[in-house]
């Protein structure tokens, strides 16, 4: 009877743990494997209407994310990655992708130890090459 109480209380702690966990979405993954990163787990989804000010747009436009302005005003759904990936002081990288109708319109990366913050997707060789990120071995 105690061995049966003990599986039952292990069995719903396990189902209250696995309830909490985002999973990664394989078509996130290749996404971002192609793109030369790795995700470590998913951190949240969020679904709103893509309201940027055009001023914030800029910005991210300077910074080489340009798909953005072209879905404002539209329902999108972000998902951010915690990446394996860490920046020269350790610190883990993330990854947040956009979809509209369950399709990748794209997505950014965000490194909190620099400025501005964000960058393309695209850039892990030169931010390797400029020693902003560890490159995982």
């Amino acid at each position: 009877m105690k061995i049966r109480m003990l599986f039952m209380i292990i069995v719903g702690i396990l189902f209250v743990l696995g309830c909490g966990q985002e999973t990664v979405n394989e078509r996130h993954e290749i996404y971002l494997s192609e793109k030369g990163w790795e995700i470590k787990k998913s951190l949240e989804v969020e679904t709103y209407i893509l309201d940027i000010p055009d001023e914030i747009l800029n910005n991210y436009e300077a910074s080489g994310i340009t798909f953005l302005r072209d879905y404002k005003d539209e329902e999108v759904i972000q998902h951010t990655y915690l990446l394996k990936e860490k920046d020269d002081n350790g610190e883990r990288l993330q990854a947040v992708i956009f979809e509209v109708d369950k399709e990748i319109i794209g997505g950014y990366g965000v490194l909190r130890t620099w400025e501005p913050g964000i960058f393309n997707l695209d850039d892990q060789e030169r931010l390797i090459k400029e020693q902003m990120i560890k490159y995982r071995k």
